[in-house]
């Protein structure tokens, strides 16, 4: 072969390449300019779930707002409650002495901390009609010199999260904190017995610095969701040391008495689990001979069986849509048809009966053979 035709090949060779480049290339580029123009499914707007009850803005009205919210709570026969408290000794030890009775102090609160919280009372899923013994949690209007009342949090950018939950917090004169009861409490007393093999705590006293109540309420329900309250101490008080606990204190500590002051932390949460049935979304869009599990909440006693109630659900049309006992819903290959038109909707409804009371929603869906422009559920 003359060294023009191996040109001639070569050349050819490259134009061929060139050409076959080109066309995946146009090819790629039509498929992708069609993937991004190719219709989808747009879940349309839903209307904002109406509030039970509108957000007072004035402290007496909040204040009787709050309070009956939590006597309906205490009361409950189709609600749970849990509560617990925790204790923080964390902060700068204040001592009118030297590094020896700091010495003592920092023993002495070393040896408390993280058990405190044990004496306070605890309970976990208690039915509140079947419970005596729920904390009081009673806001007086006199007592409140600052309050917050919103819905949902809204960030310094002006976005708002949690708007299904309204937030009400109470910043209560720290005067009217009950210091006196602390220091004959069980709770004194457990704390005192545990430090009695190393110490003596005397003349103690609790100074309130700050008094908060907090709530988180849904909108949708009217219902309590959790009562927060914290209060914060100065602890003054005087300890002897124990002739036992000397040894585990350094070589050079030669006092037995110290004053004091700490910061003392108590934060009350009271939570409640109220029973019932409902759809956490509003919508949901489905294809043809889909099969997903309904964005249903279902909510009953801990130690509930499935015999214990009743829970059923019914589809507009149980020929598009058919529905299991654990909320497993079917869509056939032919719901479309169904459709009177395409922007037409299906819905489940849900209800649930237990223990003397019936709860019902209801879902609106939407059947489509478009691509979902986002997932849903």
């Amino acid at each position: 072969m003359s060294q023009i035709s191996k040109k001639k090949s070569i050349l050819l060779i490259v134009i061929a390449v060139v050409l076959l480049i080109a066309i995946c290339f146009t090819t790629l580029s039509i498929y992708a300019k069609k993937a991004l123009h190719k219709p989808k499914f747009k879940m349309p707007e839903e209307e904002p779930v109406a509030s039970a009850a509108e957000l007072p803005q004035d402290k007496a009205a909040l204040c009787a707002y709050v309070n009956t919210l939590y006597e309906e709570a205490r009361k409950a026969d189709n609600a749970e409650g849990s509560w617990h408290t925790d204790v923080n000794l964390d902060g700068d030890i204040v001592t009118p002495f030297g590094d020896a009775d700091r010495a003592i102090v920092s023993f002495i609160k070393d040896r408390t901390a993280g058990q405190i919280a044990a004496f306070y009372p605890v309970e976990s899923e208690v039915k509140m009609s079947e419970c005596e013994n729920a904390p009081s949690i009673v806001i007086n209007e006199a007592d409140v010199t600052e309050f917050t009342a919103e819905q949902g949090h809204t960030d310094e950018e002006g976005n708002v999260s949690d708007d299904g939950y309204y937030f009400i917090t109470f910043i209560l004169d720290p005067a009217k904190a009950d210091t006196d009861t602390l220091t004959k409490s069980d709770v004194y007393a457990q704390a005192a017995e545990t430090l009695s093999p190393v110490a003596e705590i005397k003349e103690t006293q609790f100074e309130a610095e700050r008094y908060e109540i907090s709530y988180k309420i849904d909108r949708v329900t009217n219902q309590i969701v959790n009562v927060d309250v914290s209060n914060d101490y100065k602890v003054k008080a005087s300890a002897v040391l124990t002739q036992d606990a000397v040894t585990l204190l350094p070589a050079e500590q030669d006092s037995l008495f110290a004053n004091f002051e700490l910061p003392y932390r108590k934060a009350l949460r009271v939570s409640f689990k109220w029973y019932g049935a409902r759809f956490y979304q509003r919508s949901i869009a489905l294809h043809p001979n889909d099969m997903k599990a309904l964005p249903a909440d279902i909510k009953v006693n801990t130690a509930a069986t499935k015999e214990d109630y009743k829970l059923t659900f019914t589809p507009s049309d149980k020929e598009a849509l058919s529905i299991d006992e654990d909320g497993v819903v079917t869509v056939s290959k032919t719901a479309l048809e169904s459709l009177a038109a395409p922007d037409d909707t299906l819905s489940v409804k849900m209800k649930l009966e237990y223990d003397g009371h019936t709860y019902e929603d209801e879902l609106k869906v939407y059947i489509t053979d478009l691509e979902l422009e986002a997932e849903n559920g």
